[in-house]
C-alpha cells in the first residue's frame, strides 16, 4: 500500500504545482493521483475522500475540456451573488454528507470529511471554471485533510496534504498577481 501512497503524493504534488503555474497539464497528472487514493481512502475507511475522489476524476474531465476549449486562459473571479451561491451549496454538501456519513457508514471522522468533501467537491468545480476562488476552498480543505490523515497515520498522505497547502497559499498569490497584471 506505501507504494500507491507514494506515487498518489508525488502525482499529486505534480498536478498542484501544474494548477499553480496556471497549466491545463494539471489535469491529466491529477488522473493518476485521483486513482492512487482512491484506493488508499477505500481501504482505510475514508469514504468521504473516497467519493471526493470519484466527484474529481469525473469533474476533472469536464474541467480538461473546459480548458481546452476555452480561449479565456487567465483565472477569473467570482462575483459576490455567484460567491454566495458556491458558499450555500457548500453547506448544504456539508450538511447532507454529515447526515449521510454519519447514519449509513463506519466513517472515521464524519464531521471533518463531509467538510472535507463539501470544500473539495466545490474547489474542484472553481478549478474546472478557472476561477480564484478555488484556493481558499483547497487551503481549508488541505489544512482538515492533513489533521485527518496525522490521525489514521498516513503520514505520507498528511505531508502531501501540508505540502499542497503550502502550494495553495502560493497559488492563492500567483493566481492573485495574474489577475492585477490583466486588469480584471
Amino acid at each position: 500500500m506505501q507504494i500507491i501512497e507514494w506515487i498518489g503524493v508525488l502525482s499529486g504534488i505534480a498536478a498542484v504545482y501544474l494548477l499553480y503555474k496556471n497549466s491545463i497539464l494539471t489535469w491529466i497528472t491529477g488522473y493518476l493521483n485521483i486513482l492512487c487514493f482512491m484506493i488508499i481512502f477505500w481501504v482505510n475507511k475514508l469514504y468521504g475522500d473516497f467519493i471526493v475522489q470519484i466527484i474529481f476524476l469525473i469533474v476533472g474531465i469536464w474541467g480538461w475540456i473546459n480548458w481546452y476549449k476555452s480561449k479565456i486562459t487567465i483565472p477569473q473571479k467570482l462575483n459576490t451573488k455567484n460567491n454566495l451561491l458556491f458558499v450555500f451549496f457548500t453547506l448544504i454538501f456539508w450538511f447532507v454528507g454529515f447526515y449521510l456519513f454519519n447514519s449509513f457508514t463506519k466513517c472515521s471522522f464524519p464531521v471533518a470529511e463531509s467538510l472535507i468533501l463539501a470544500l473539495s467537491i466545490t474547489g474542484q468545480i472553481l478549478t474546472a471554471l478557472r476561477k480564484i476562488e478555488n484556493w481558499y476552498y483547497w487551503i481549508i480543505a488541505d489544512t482538515l485533510m492533513t489533521l485527518v490523515y496525522l490521525m489514521k497515520e498516513l503520514y505520507p498522505t498528511s505531508v502531501y496534504s501540508f505540502t499542497i497547502l503550502i502550494i495553495g497559499f502560493l497559488g492563492l498569490i500567483r493566481w492573485k498577481k495574474l489577475i492585477k497584471a490583466n486588469n480584471l
